[in-house]
C-alpha cells in the first residue's frame, strides 16, 4: 500500500469513529422524568407532572368493612385524566439489618450466648438467599415486603396536591396502616430496585441524593446495561463493592379480570397457607396504577347504553341477542350505583414483575402463575412489551403520557371503584420486628417472637402441642433467648429435656434428690439484693418481707393442707397469722414445725379451736419428721444469684408432685418481686403441667390467679406447657392458667383436638381449623409450624433451626441417647453436641458451611 493510500485509510476510519461518537445514544436516564424536589411542599417535580410518595407497612389482615373505608376514599379522589393514583408492594429478600440487629441482642452475655446468636443469624442469612433446609420439596425462604402510594398530577396546582396527601395520610392513618413520606433518597433507591434489582444484596442500601443534580441523572448505576428481549428483561451492572450484578425481570400481566377477588386473598397469591407448593419463589412486585373517571360522564354514556339496550331488548333483535337483557340488568345496577355515590368507574392497570437470577426464570414464572391462578388471577407473560411493563411500575410515569400506551397494548381495565380496592398491595402477614425468636410466617415474612414485646396484655403463655409437634426445642428456644437478653429463667421439667441447654448455659440442674423447697429460705437475702424498693416498704412496720410474700405462702400452705378441699376464710385467715408468726419467731430458718406451732398456740388462745388445730394436723406429713420433711424443710437450693434454674419433677410421686409444684412456684414469685428488678425479664416454665392443671380446688386457682398476676407486676411471666387445647379446659385449674395467659401458642395438636372442634365448633374459623389440622410432625418435615395469639392478633409461623442448634436443642431420642454417650465418655459438653450434629446432620451441615463460605468471598457481605 502506498504512502497516500495508508493516510487515506486512517483518515476514513478516524473520520467513522467520529461520526459514530457523534451519534445519540439516548440512555434510560434521559427517558426519566424526574427531576427536582421541592423540600418546603415535599413534592416531586418532572417533567410534565408533579406528584409524592408515601412509604407503608402493610396491614396484617382485611375485612368488609376495610374494603368499604377504601372505597369512599378512592370514591373521593380527584376525578379525570390529570390524577393518577399508584400502589406498590415489593416483596425481597433483604432482612440483614433485622438479622444483625436481633444477633447483637442475643449476645449481650457473650460465650456461648454470642456463639448461638452468631451461628442462627448465618443461618438466616443463608436461608434469606438460599431457602431453609427441610424434608419437603417446597422453597422456604425469609423475605420482607415494602409498600408504596404515589399521587401524581398533570394539571392540578401544588396546592391541590398537598390537600390530596393531607386526606390520603389521614385515610391510612384511620386505616391502621403506618404512613412516612418518601423523600429523594427513598425514592431513588426504590427505582434503583426497579430498574436494576440486584437478588444477592442482603440489606437495604440507601442512595444518595444530591439535591444539585437532577433527580433522573442519579437513578441508574452509570454503568448499568438493559437487554430488552421479547420476554424478559437483563441488567447488569457494578454495585458499590466493585461486583459484577445480574438480574433477569419477567413482567407478567391479567388475562382478564377475575369474576371475584377479595382484598384479603393477595397474600395468598404470593404465597399460599392452605398449599404450601404455591408461592412466588423469588422477589416480585406488585403494582396496580388507576385513575378515576369522572361521574359525570360515565353516568351519560351509560344512560345512553342503557336507552340502547332497552330499545334492543324490547325489538324483535332480542332474539339474536339474548344476552342484552342480563347487559341491560348491570347497566342499571350501575345506574343506580352511580347515582347514589355507592361507587365510582375507575380505571385500571394491573402488573407483576419477577426478579429472577440468570437461570431458572421459567419455573419462577410458571410457579406464579400457578399460585395467583389458584386465586383466580390469571397471569400470562406479556411479549413485546417488556420494556413498556417496567415502565409502567415506575412511579408518575402514567402521568407523564404512559397510560395512553398502555390503553393501545390492552392493559387498562375499566372497573367498579369497590372492585379496584381489593386489588390494592396493601395486605401481608402481620410481621414483629421486636426482636426475640426468629419465626418466619407461613408466607416466608421475616418476623420474631418475644412475649415482653408483642403487645398482650400480660406476658404469660399458654402452649400446648401434640408428641412429635416440636413445643420442647420451640420453648428451649424461648427460654435461651430470655436468658441471652440478660433475663433469669427456672424450667419445672420433666423428662431432663433441659438438661443439656442448662449446662450450657452455665445453669444448675437439679433433680427431685436436690430440691428443697422451704419458702423462708432466701427472703432476707433476696430483699437485700433489690435494687428497687416494693410499693410498700415493709421494713419500717417489724414484718420484713413476709408481707410481701404472705399472700403467696398463705396459699402454699392452704394447698398443702388441704389438696383437695378448700379452707374457709376463717381458716385461711388464722393460717395466715400463724405464718407471721413463725416467721417472726425463726426468720429465714422457718419451717413447717414453726408454722404448726403457732397454729396450735392460737388454737389454745381460741378454745381448742378444732377447725384450726385440723389444719396443724394435715401439715404433719410435710414437718421435719414427716414423710416429705427433707423437701419442705430443709434450705432451699434455689439461688437467687442464679440466671438459669432447671427443677428435674421426675422421682416425685403424685401424691407430692402439685405442693412441690406450688412451692415451687412460690420460691419463683418471690425471686421475681423481691429482688426489685422490674424491668428484668423473668421466665418460669411449667413442662408437663398434668399435675397443676389436675385438680378442682379453689384454693388452688386463687394461687394461680395471685401468682401469675403478681409476676407481670414484677417483669415476669409463666409458660404452662401442656399435650393439647383440651387440656386447658380440662379443669378449673386449667382454665385459671389459660385465663390468666394472654399468650397462647399451639403447635400441632394430637387427637383430641377433633374431639374438641366437635364439643366447641366456634372455637375456631374454617381457615384456622384448616391450617392447624395440616401442621406437619416436626421430624417429617424438618421444621415445626406454629400459631400464635398475642395482644388481640393471631399468626402462622414456622420454627426452622441450623443443624447445630437443632443439636443443642433437641429431645428426640436417638439424638438426645448419642449426646449423652459421648458426655458419659468424658468429652466436653459443646464439643459432643458438635459430634451429634455431625453425625445427625452431616449433609446438611456440610451444605451449609459450603454455602456460607461462597458467600464470605462476596464482597456485597458486610457483618
Amino acid at each position: 500500500m502506498s504512502e497516500s493510500a495508508f493516510w487515506r485509510s486512517g483518515w476514513r476510519a478516524f473520520g467513522n469513529l467520529r461520526n459514530e461518537a457523534r451519534k445519540h445514544r439516548p440512555r434510560w436516564h434521559q427517558w426519566l422524568p424526574y427531576r427536582d424536589f421541592d423540600s418546603e411542599s415535599m413534592l416531586f417535580i418532572n417533567t410534565r407532572s408533579r406528584g409524592f410518595g408515601l412509604a407503608l407497612v402493610p396491614l396484617s389482615g382485611a375485612n368488609d368493612e376495610l374494603v368499604e373505608s377504601l372505597n369512599k376514599w378512592v370514591s373521593d379522589l380527584p376525578q379525570g385524566r390529570g390524577w393518577d393514583y399508584q400502589f406498590i408492594l415489593h416483596g425481597h429478600n433483604r432482612v440483614g439489618h433485622w438479622l444483625d440487629a436481633n444477633a447483637r441482642e442475643m449476645a449481650q452475655r457473650g460465650g456461648v450466648c454470642a456463639d448461638l446468636a452468631e451461628q442462627e443469624r448465618r443461618y438466616a442469612y443463608y436461608a434469606a438467599q438460599h431457602g431453609y433446609m427441610h424434608h419437603q420439596r417446597a422453597h422456604y425462604d425469609l423475605r420482607d415486603y415494602d409498600a408504596y402510594f404515589f399521587m401524581s398530577t398533570s394539571t392540578a396546582s401544588p396546592s391541590a396536591l398537598v390537600q390530596a396527601r393531607a386526606q390520603a395520610e389521614t385515610v391510612f392513618h384511620q386505616l391502621g396502616l403506618a404512613v412516612e413520606r418518601v423523600e429523594p433518597a427513598k425514592l431513588l433507591t426504590l427505582l434503583r430496585d426497579l430498574i436494576h434489582f440486584d437478588p444477592a444484596q442482603e440489606r437495604p442500601e440507601t442512595a444518595t441524593y444530591n439535591p444539585l443534580e437532577p433527580l433522573n441523572d442519579q437513578v441508574l448505576a452509570a454503568d448499568a446495561e438493559l437487554y430488552i428481549h421479547r420476554d424478559r428483561i437483563d441488567t447488569q451492572w457494578h454495585t458499590r463493592q466493585g461486583e459484577n450484578a445480574r438480574c433477569r425481570q419477567v413482567h407478567l400481566g391479567l388475562t382478564a379480570l377475575p369474576h371475584d377477588f377479595r382484598l384479603y386473598a393477595l397474600p395468598e397469591c404470593l404465597s399460599s397457607i392452605r398449599n404450601v407448593a404455591r408461592q412466588v419463589p423469588c422477589p416480585h412486585l406488585i403494582c396496580v396504577s388507576f385513575r378515576q373517571e369522572p361521574t359525570g360522564q360515565a353516568e351519560y354514556a351509560n344512560n345512553r347504553k342503557i336507552a340502547d339496550l332497552t330499545k334492543t331488548v324490547q325489538s324483535k333483535l332480542a332474539l339474536f341477542l339474548p344476552s342484552a337483557s342480563d347487559e341491560l340488568d348491570e347497566r342499571r345496577e350501575l345506574q343506580k350505583g352511580l347515582s347514589s355515590r355507592q361507587y365510582t368507574l375507575s380505571s385500571m392497570c394491573v402488573g407483576v414483575a419477577l426478579f429472577c437470577r440468570q437461570d431458572g426464570h421459567q419455573a419462577a414464572v410458571q410457579a406464579t402463575k400457578e399460585a395467583f391462578g389458584a386465586n383466580g388471577l390469571e397471569l400470562r407473560v406479556l411479549p413485546m412489551i417488556q420494556a413498556q411493563c417496567l415502565m409502567a411500575t415506575l412511579p408518575f410515569m402514567m402521568s407523564e403520557g404512559l397510560w395512553d400506551d398502555c390503553q393501545k397494548t390492552g392493559r387498562i381495565r375499566t372497573i367498579k371503584s369497590s372492585n379496584v380496592v381489593n386489588f390494592f398491595p396493601i395486605v401481608m402477614d402481620r410481621r414483629r420486628l421486636t426482636g426475640g425468636v426468629l419465626l418466619p410466617t407461613l408466607r416466608g415474612q421475616i418476623s420474631f417472637f418475644d412475649p415482653f414485646r408483642c403487645g398482650s396484655d400480660n406476658h404469660n403463655i399458654a402452649l400446648n402441642g401434640g408428641s412429635g409437634a416440636g413445643k420442647s426445642f420451640f420453648v428451649e428456644q424461648l427460654a435461651k433467648t430470655v436468658f441471652a437478653q440478660g433475663g433469669k429463667v427456672w424450667v419445672l421439667d420433666k423428662g431432663a429435656s433441659y438438661k443439656k441447654l442448662t449446662l450450657l448455659l452455665d445453669g444448675v440442674h437439679l433433680d427431685h434428690r436436690h430440691i428443697f423447697l422451704n419458702p423462708f429460705t432466701h427472703l432476707e437475702a433476696m430483699k437485700s439484693r433489690g435494687t428497687e424498693q416494693p410499693e410498700t416498704d415493709s421494713s419500717a412496720d417489724g414484718f420484713g418481707p413476709i408481707k410481701e410474700a404472705l399472700s403467696n405462702i398463705t396459699a402454699l400452705f392452704a394447698t398443702m393442707a388441704a389438696p383437695y378441699q378448700p379452707l374457709d376464710s376463717f381458716q385461711l385467715a388464722i393460717l395466715g397469722d400463724a405464718i407471721v408468726q413463725a416467721w417472726q419467731r425463726a426468720g429465714a430458718q422457718t419451717c413447717v414445725d414453726d408454722v404448726q406451732h403457732a397454729l396450735r398456740s392460737l388454737a389454745q388462745e381460741q378454745q381448742h379451736d378444732r377447725r384450726i388445730e385440723d389444719i396443724a394436723v394435715q401439715l404433719n406429713k410435710y414437718a421435719t419428721q414427716g414423710v416429705y420433711g427433707d423437701t419442705f424443710n430443709r434450705p432451699s437450693l434455689l439461688d437467687p444469684a442464679i440466671d438459669m434454674t432447671t427443677l428435674e419433677l421426675d422421682g416425685f410421686n403424685d401424691d407430692v408432685l402439685r405442693p412441690v409444684i406450688f412451692a415451687l412456684m412460690v420460691s419463683i414469685n418471690q425471686q421475681m418481686y423481691l429482688s426489685g428488678e422490674r424491668a428484668r425479664r423473668k421466665l418460669c416454665i411449667i413442662e408437663e403441667a398434668w399435675n397443676l392443671l389436675s385438680g378442682n380446688n379453689a384454693q388452688a386457682r386463687l394461687f394461680i390467679n395471685t401468682g401469675y398476676r403478681t409476676a407481670r407486676k414484677f417483669g415476669g411471666a409463666f409458660c404452662t406447657v401442656t399435650q393439647g387445647i383440651d387440656d386447658a379446659f380440662a379443669s378449673a385449674e386449667a382454665k385459671a392458667c389459660y385465663d390468666n395467659s394472654d399468650i397462647h401458642i399451639m403447635l400441632r395438636q394430637g387427637e383430641g383436638f377433633e374431639a374438641y372442634l366437635r364439643d366447641n365448633p366456634t372455637a375456631f374459623s374454617p381457615l384456622d381449623q384448616h391450617i392447624l389440622k395440616h401442621f406437619p410432625r416436626a421430624q417429617e418435615a424438618g421444621y415445626s409450624a406454629v400459631r400464635i395469639k398475642a395482644g388481640g392478633h393471631v399468626s402462622y409461623h414456622r420454627i426452622f433451626a441450623d443443624p447445630l442448634t437443632r443439636a443443642y436443642l433437641s429431645t428426640e431420642p436417638h439424638e438426645y441417647a448419642w449426646c449423652e454417650q459421648q458426655m458419659a465418655a468424658g468429652v466436653p459438653l459443646k464439643t459432643a453436641i458438635a459430634a451429634t450434629a455431625k453425625h445427625f446432620y452431616g449433609d446438611e451441615l456440610d451444605r451449609f458451611e459450603h454455602a456460607m463460605a461462597s458467600d464470605t468471598n462476596d464482597p456485597r457481605r458486610t457483618p
